[in-house]
């Protein structure tokens, strides 16, 4: 690097350095609307676009909002969502839960890049447009089509890039105190590329559904439907051998007649979705208290009785709506999933649609995602040197996973936590019959686990 590139790129940080060293958190504009966010902190800081390329001068802005501690203070936890493209906001309703396990700890919640309020890939994600940030009508053309007229904008939204904005924002926004990062999901990720770019960041780490080392072809996202009709056959196999389950024999035989005569819903029923049966039921391994449900709708559809599968679907509708009281950062982005996934977590991106269609044709449980990423034509970044690397060094780090993870499979996360296992100290607890997301599905033992942890490494820092 010459010189001048290396002034510039001194010139750039400090910039992004002053502006958020002077920020002030300020009290939110919504905390009198919901219990949950009252006496919240909001802060909008201006960050570089690019980092590694020192010739684009543009910034971006990125939304943080803090919980402050509410007892005696100790440090700082960073929550890092998943997706990718989900904002902080689905963190909001489960803010207690967080509290207890990380007691003593102001709770920052970004949204990532390209989230809820900070800056979006296309225009049409602004709170204020008409969807809000989730895209309605002629907004998916007219965003698409600004992706393709300004690709250089749309490949600065990657995960390193993502990475980068958390090291900014920890470093100067923490305060005094330890430093503790959580993640989910795709937040794993996340936080371990945050941890490869400065391993020294923050003093502990918690990790809730370890996703796959990037480079492991059994479990990329061209793969997620295999790995969700492994877990689906899993719990009919768990089920099949329990009391109570004796009046669902050979469901797995039951449920391949069915995808193989009615593929989609709306055949069972007009007034039902045109959604995949498969997808549907892969969809319901997510939810415990619903997935239990799984052996009763498969002999209800033998039977060509629809209701429980109907009320099974509203049941979903209103879950999902729990985690949501209408903050209007709330929700994910399309794009942002489409331009990371097909960048970084599809390892077979030149498989057709047709072809991934024909690899699922006998799965009984499936998910959507391999067949919207086959045949991407948005535009997508290059690989970079973080891309696959594991961190030098990691801080004590405590990793859930649930043993029926359907999107981050338990078997891929022991994998991941075996190779990290030179980095540092790591331990891993898997719970039974959880699925994803341990501090949801499993609160109180990831309270419990979690306060364990960190009071064996406050031992040994002292």
């Amino acid at each position: 690097m010459n010189g001048r590139l290396i002034f510039a790129s001194i010139l750039l940080l400090s910039i992004a350095c002053k502006a958020l060293a002077s920020a002030d958190f300020k009290p939110c504009t919504d905390i009198a609307d919901l219990p949950e966010l009252q006496n919240t902190l909001c802060l909008t800081v201006s960050v570089p676009l690019h980092y590694t390329n020192h010739s684009a001068s543009e910034d971006i802005e990125l939304f943080i909002r803090q919980f402050p501690a509410t007892e005696r203070r100790v440090g700082a936890l960073w929550l890092v969502a998943g997706g990718p493209g989900e904002s902080g906001a689905s963190f909001y309703t489960l803010i207690d839960t967080y509290r207890q396990a990380f007691p003593g700890y102001d709770i920052f919640i970004p949204d990532h890049r390209g989230t809820g309020y900070s800056s979006t890939i296309c225009k049409e994600e602004s709170v204020t447009s008409t969807g809000g940030i989730s895209l309605v009508g002629q907004e998916w053309a007219t965003c698409f089509s600004s992706m393709y007229e300004n690709p250089n904008y749309v490949k600065a939204f990657s995960i390193t890039h993502a990475a980068y904005d958390l090291v900014e924002l920890i470093q100067r926004l923490s305060g005094k105190g330890k430093r503790a990062l959580y993640g989910v999901s795709y937040g794993t990720q996340l936080s371990l590329r945050v941890l490869a770019i400065n391993p020294n960041i923050v003093d502990i780490v918690v990790l809730d559904s370890l996703v796959p080392m990037q480079d492991d072809s059994a479990y990329d996202l061209s793969r997620r439907s295999h790995i969700v009709n492994a877990v689906g056959k899993a719990f009919i196999e768990r089920c099949d051998n329990t009391a109570h389950c004796q009046q669902t024999r050979e469901l797995t035989t039951r449920l391949a007649k069915l995808v193989a005569e009615k593929l989609l819903l709306s055949d069972f029923s007009a007034d039902l979705p045109r959604s995949h049966l498969s997808d549907t039921l892969g969809m319901l391994l997510d939810i415990p208290h619903l997935r239990s449900r799984i052996p009763s709708i498969i002999s209800a559809l033998n039977d060509h009785d629809v209701t429980l599968l109907k009320s099974t679907l509203q049941d979903v509708e209103h879950y999902y709506a729990g985690f949501n009281n209408g903050y209007a950062n709330y929700g994910s982005s399309i794009p942002l999933v489409q331009v990371i996934s097909s960048s970084e977590n599809n390892l077979q991106s030149s498989l057709s649609k047709d072809e991934v269609k024909g690899a699922e044709a006998n799965l009984l449980f499936t998910s959507p995602i391999p067949r919207l990423l086959a045949g991407n034509t948005l535009p997508t970044y290059a690989k970079d040197r973080y891309f696959a690397a594991l961190p030098k060094q990691i801080p004590p780090t405590l990793v859930f996973q649930g043993q029926l993870d359907p999107k981050t499979p338990i078997d891929g996360a022991q994998k991941h936590v075996n190779k990290l296992t030179g980095a540092g100290e790591i331990e891993l607890i898997t719970v039974e019959q959880a699925s994803h997301f341990v501090a949801l599905q499993a609160k109180n033992h990831f309270i419990e686990k979690t306060n364990a942890f960190l009071n064996r490494s406050e031992a040994n820092l002292h």
